[in-house]
């Protein structure tokens, strides 16, 4: 059955009655919770990162097991986030907030107290699978929660605090291996878990609205299987084969993964719109900002991703920086973010539409190629605050991209489709991140290892730079216009 021919899901006539049911003090304390609880897991990943080398050696563990200690939680986490979000529609945002918040602090607590490497690597797969269950409701309740018009602003402050707890995390981290409690070591990075997750499942079982899709909905187990396996053949290589040096089967595996994500098409095309629904609704396809969304959401992380570990490897191995220096080095980046979303996005996107991603973009690059200009006439001798103002410009660039891009990319989903929306969304982000560490990352590496630090974040910045030139090329795929939530047909 040819796409064209699939129906689209309808949309109803007016939003879930939860959304702005709730005063909007109340609805600013839910949307904290959720907040907090994706913050967790995003301060979690960097701090461990951190504590690989204490990891390594008190374990003995080889470079294999050190990269599996990090590919361990990467992996379930990018390839569940589909499913994770289709069970939002069956069982109900909250719920599988709670569920996947839950799996979080019990995955946590196996970690902090594992006797060896075997059980610290089950245990951070566990804290993957579980936030791709606990992620991807995050967007979904703010999609039930706040207007079409107003996901801009949110979301983008959203991908500020994300960003910001990505830098805390090495200060975190940082601060509780410097810490030396005795008989601690590493083990605190995941006991921080067991409170926030305490106080984001109280909260959210009180504050948070159920949500869920109005239909009668199961999970796709068929579809499930051949996104996993897909998605497996695909990540895996991704993530494994730049410390492999890619061997054979790191090329192979992608390759293997097409005819196997062609038929998870087929199969969802050929069941859509029969009762129970599919894994991904592909009547999300048929609308264009869905389509566009999706591409430029994919090649804006790959660009953030791949400048990302380029600057911290710089700050840190070349310029010498501590972990926590760099992340306060990085800090201006994130209020940039801040002022990128809050200051400029959410005011032009009604008079700009799609204009503001491509003002964005320029933004971006304007503030990579200032930082590779900073580095390269100081050279070594670089200080911190001298790349504040390249940073800064790098995040408000960033900030411009993040909010209109979630906002538009999902203007049409119908809330009975959030879950599967979301999923899908996340999923490409993540695949997105990896791709920019593959690309990007492959650049910074290899001029980094003939000619220094330095210079290879000069050719990340180039490399990046290119990304974004086809980023802007691909700007007017997307609607012209963002649609306000009268444009859509649903009640204010």
């Amino acid at each position: 059955m040819p796409p064209a021919a699939v129906p689209a899901a309808p949309v109803p006539a007016s939003p879930l009655p939860d959304r702005g049911s709730a005063p909007v003090r109340g609805r600013a304390v839910a949307v904290a919770v959720v907040m907090l609880a994706v913050a967790m897991d995003l301060v979690d990943t960097s701090a461990v990162n951190v504590a690989l080398p204490s990891l390594q050696a008190g374990f003995s563990l080889s470079s294999a097991g050190v990269q599996w200690l990090v590919a361990g939680y990467s992996l379930p986490f990018a390839v569940l986030l589909i499913t994770g979000g289709r069970l939002g529609d069956v069982i109900g945002y909250r719920r599988a907030f709670l569920f996947g918040t839950g799996g979080f602090l019990a995955a946590s607590l196996v970690c902090a107290f594992a006797p060896g490497a075997a059980v610290l690597t089950g245990g951070r797969v566990a804290q993957g699978a579980a936030a791709a269950l606990m992620v991807p409701q995050a967007t979904s309740l703010l999609q039930l929660m706040y207007a079409p018009r107003e996901r801009a602003r949110v979301m983008g402050l959203f991908g500020a605090l994300a960003g910001l707890a990505a830098a805390l995390g090495p200060l975190v981290g940082g601060a509780l291996l410097q810490a030396g409690l005795p008989g601690a070591d590493w083990r605190p990075i995941f006991l921080l878990n067991v409170p926030v997750s305490l106080a984001a499942l109280a909260a959210g079982a009180a504050l948070l609205p159920p949500g869920g899709s109005p239909e009668r909905v199961r999970l796709d187990l068929r579809g499930t299987a051949l996104a996993v396996g897909g998605l497996v053949l695909l990540v895996l290589p991704l993530i494994q084969g730049p410390a492999l040096h890619w061997p054979l089967w790191c090329v192979l595996s992608p390759a293997a993964a097409l005819p196997v994500l062609a038929l998870l098409a087929r199969d969802q095309l050929a069941r859509a719109g029969r009762p129970g629904g599919t894994l991904v609704d592909p009547g999300l396809f048929l609308h264009r900002s869905f389509r566009a969304g999706l591409l430029l959401s994919l090649l804006v992380e790959a660009v953030m991703a791949g400048l990302l570990l380029s600057a911290t490897l710089t700050l840190q191995a070349g310029l010498g920086m501590s972990a926590p220096a760099a992340a306060l080095t990085t800090l201006p980046m994130i209020a940039g973010m801040v002022v990128g979303v809050a200051a400029l996005a959410e005011p032009l996107v009604p008079r700009l539409g799609r204009n503001v991603v491509t003002a964005g973009c320029a933004t971006l690059a304007a503030g990579a190629a200032g930082t590779a200009w900073v580095l390269h006439h100081y050279g070594d001798a670089t200080h911190g605050w001298q790349l504040a103002p390249t940073l800064l410009l790098t995040g408000t660039g960033l900030g411009m991209l993040m909010g209109p891009l979630f906002a538009i990319t999902l203007q049409h989903v119908p809330p009975a489709r959030a879950g599967s929306a979301s999923g899908v969304l996340e999923s490409v982000e993540q695949l997105g991140g990896v791709l920019g560490v593959v690309s990007v990352g492959t650049v910074f590496l290899h001029t980094s290892a003939t000619r220094g630090y330095v210079p290879g974040f000069a050719w990340a910045a180039a490399a990046a730079l290119a990304l974004l030139a086809v980023t802007a090329a691909a700007v007017p795929a997307l609607p012209r216009h963002f649609r306000t939530e009268e444009e859509l047909g649903l009640d204010p």
